[in-house]
C-alpha cells in the first residue's frame, strides 16, 4: 500500500446522487451543530464568569473524555447493532443533557460543575453518534468515492463546529443561555425522530451480538501487529496535541487578546468551518497530486502558522484570515486520515479500528486541551499557542521524513470475494475447518520442510506471517525447530474457538493476508502440512 493510495482520482458518481449518504450527513450536520452550540455555550458562560484557562479549557476537554473510555466498545457494538437506532438514542441523551443546563441556567446554578458534567454527557452522547456514523459511511457510498466522502464529512464536521459557536454567540447575545441550551434540546429531538423514521423506512443490518472485551483485544492485536496502523495512529497524536490548542485557547484569545464579545467569537468561528468548506470545494485537485503524507504535512504547516498568527496579531482581521486556513488544514488532514482508514482496513474489524482513530482524535483533543489549560495559567496564553505551532511544525516534519510506510496485509479485498481461499498455484483449497463441536480455545499447527540455502528467507517471510496470523485473531504464536530433522520447522499458535478460525479463513482473510502465505509456501520443499487443528498442542 502506498501513501498516496487514498488520493485516486474517484470514477464513482457524485456524492450528490448518493441518497442514504447525504440523509444522514444532514442528521450528522444537525447533531454537530447542536453539540458544539451546547459546548461553546458553556465555554463561554464559563469565560464570562472568570473561571481560570484550567477551567475553561475543561470544556472542550469534558467532550472529548468519553471517547478514551467508550469509543472501542462502541465500536464493537455497532459493529453488529443497528447504527441507526444507536445514533436516534444518543441524540435523545443530547436533548436530556440539554434540557438540564437550561434548568441549570434559568435557576443560577449554572456553575462550573455541573455544566461541565453536561457536556460530559454531550460527549458521552456523540461517542454513539461518531463512531455508529463511521462505521455506517462505507455502507452508503462505493468504495471509489470514500476519500471524497470522508473529507465532505469532515467539512461537514468543521462546519458544525463553526455553526455552533456563531449561533451560540448570537443564542448568547440576544436572548441568554438558557435559549442557546434550549435550541440544543430542539435540534437534538429533530435528530432523533429523523434517525427512527429512516429506520423504519430501511432498516440497517445487523449481526450476531459479540462479547465486548474479546472484540477489543482483537482490536489491539490489530494494531499491535499492523506497523501502518501504529503509524498512523502516531501521526494522528502528533498533529493532534498541538491542533487542540487552538480549539482550547481561542475563546481566551479573543475575548483577551482581541477584546471582542460573544459575536466576534461566533464570526472568527464561522471562518474555521468556511476555511473547511473551501478545503473540500477546492483543494481535490491538489489532494490527487500529492502524496497522503504530503499533503497532510502541508496542512499541518498551515495550521502551525494560524496558531502562530492567534498567538501574536492583535487584529481581527488577520486573525480571521488565519482561522480561515486553520478550517482549511483541520479539515484536509483530519480527513485524510479518516479516509485511509475507511479504504485500507478489512471490513470484518473496519469499525473497531475507526473506533481507534476517533478514539486518538478525541483523546488528544481533551488530552492537550487540559495541557494547553495549564501551560497558558503558568506561562501565559501567548506562549502556549507559540510552543503549540513549534510542536505542530514537529507533526509536518514527521510527516516528511517518517511518512506512513507501507504495510503488508491489511487492505481489504477478501479472498472470500474471489471464490475463498487460494492456494500458490491460484487453487481454492480447505482451510482446514475443525471437526466437531470445539466451543473452548483451539490450537493451529503446520509443518514446514525447508531446503538447507532458504531458510534466512523462508525466517524472514514467517516474521511477516506472525504478524499476519496475529493481525486475524491468533494469540501465542510460535516456530519451533526440532533437532529430530534438519529444515524441519513446526507453526503453532491458539485461536479463541474453532468457530473463530472458520471465520479467520474465510471472512478475515484478505488476498494480501494470502500473499505473505503464498511467499512462505513458496520456500518450503514439498507441500505445507496443515493446518491441523486440536484442543491441545
Amino acid at each position: 500500500m502506498s501513501d498516496g493510495a487514498g488520493a485516486h482520482r474517484s470514477t464513482a458518481r457524485p456524492l450528490r446522487h448518493e441518497r442514504a449518504f447525504r440523509a444522514l450527513e444532514a442528521v450528522q450536520l444537525t447533531n454537530a451543530v447542536a453539540v458544539w452550540i451546547h459546548v461553546v455555550s458553556v465555554q463561554w458562560v464559563l469565560t464570562e464568569r472568570g473561571e481560570p484557562a484550567s477551567v475553561i479549557s475543561l470544556a472542550p476537554a469534558a467532550m472529548a473524555v468519553p471517547f478514551l473510555v467508550l469509543a472501542l466498545p462502541v465500536g464493537v457494538i455497532a459493529g453488529y447493532a443497528s447504527r441507526k437506532k444507536m445514533m436516534a438514542l444518543a441524540t435523545v441523551a443530547s436533548a436530556g443533557s440539554a434540557v438540564a443546563a437550561t434548568v441549570l441556567t434559568v435557576t443560577g446554578a449554572d456553575t462550573a460543575l455541573p455544566m461541565i458534567c453536561s457536556v460530559l454527557l454531550v460527549g458521552t452522547a456523540l461517542v454513539v453518534v461518531g463512531v455508529s456514523w463511521q462505521s455506517l459511511l462505507p455502507e452508503t457510498v462505493d468504495r471509489g468515492m470514500i476519500p471524497t466522502a470522508a473529507l465532505v464529512d469532515g467539512a461537514v464536521f468543521n462546519l458544525a463546529r463553526s455553526l455552533g459557536p456563531l449561533l451560540a454567540g448570537l443564542g448568547l447575545g440576544l436572548a441568554g443561555a438558557e435559549w442557546a441550551f434550549a435550541v440544543v434540546a430542539v435540534l437534538s429531538v429533530g435528530c432523533a425522530l429523523a434517525l427512527w423514521r429512516m429506520e423504519r423506512r430501511s432498516p440497517d443490518r445487523t449481526a450476531p451480538r459479540r462479547a465486548i472485551m474479546p472484540e477489543i483485544s482483537g482490536a489491539v492485536r490489530f494494531v499491535v501487529n499492523s506497523a501502518w496502523t501504529t503509524r498512523l495512529l502516531c501521526q494522528l497524536f502528533l498533529f493532534g496535541i498541538p491542533s487542540s490548542a487552538l480549539w482550547a485557547l481561542i475563546s481566551l484569545a479573543v475575548y483577551d487578546g482581541l477584546g471582542m464579545g460573544a459575536d466576534g467569537f461566533g464570526v472568527l468561528m464561522a471562518l474555521i468551518g468556511a476555511g473547511a468548506v473551501v478545503a473540500v470545494m477546492g483543494f481535490g485537485g491538489l489532494r490527487r497530486r500529492l502524496r497522503v503524507t504530503v499533503f497532510a504535512a502541508c496542512g499541518a504547516l498551515v495550521y502551525a502558522a494560524a496558531l502562530a498568527v492567534l498567538a501574536v496579531s492583535t487584529s481581527p482581521v488577520v486573525v480571521g484570515i488565519a482561522m480561515l486556513f486553520a478550517g482549511a488544514a483541520w479539515v484536509s488532514v483530519q480527513s485524510s486520515w479518516m479516509s485511509m482508514g475507511h479504504q485500507f482496513f478489512p471490513d470484518w474489524i473496519r469499525p473497531r479500528l475507526i473506533a481507534v482513530i476517533l478514539l486518538m482524535v478525541q483523546g488528544t483533543q481533551a488530552a492537550g486541551s487540559l495541557l494547553w489549560g495549564v501551560v497558558a495559567d503558568a506561562a501565559g496564553l501567548q506562549a502556549a499557542l507559540l510552543v503549540a505551532a513549534g510542536l505542530m511544525v514537529i507533526s509536518c516534519v514527521s510527516l516528511l521524513l517518517v511518512g506512513l510506510g507501507a504495510e503488508k496485509g491489511i487492505e481489504p479485498v477478501l479472498v472470500s470475494e474471489l471464490g475463498g481461499p487460494a492456494g500458490p498455484s491460484g487453487e481454492v483449497t480447505d482451510p482446514g475447518t475443525p471437526r466437531g463441536d470445539r466451543s473452548g480455545p483451539v490450537v493451529v499447527r503446520y509443518v514446514y520442510r525447508v531446503p538447507e540455502g532458504r531458510t534466512r528467507e523462508f525466517l524472514t517471510a514467517m516474521r511477516d506471517l506472525r504478524r499476519s496470523r496475529l493481525r486475524l485473531g491468533g494469540r501465542r504464536w510460535r516456530l519451533e525447530r526440532p533437532t529430530a530433522e534438519p529444515g524441519l520447522f513446526v507453526e503453532t499458535y491458539r485461536v479463541g474457538s474453532a468457530e473463530e478460525f472458520v471465520e479467520q479463513e474465510h471472512r478475515r482473510l484478505t488476498v494480501p493476508e494470502t500473499r505473505l502465505r503464498h511467499r512462505v509456501e513458496s520456500l518450503v520443499a514439498g507441500a505445507v502440512e496443515g493446518p491441523k487443528v486440536s484442543d491441545r498442542p
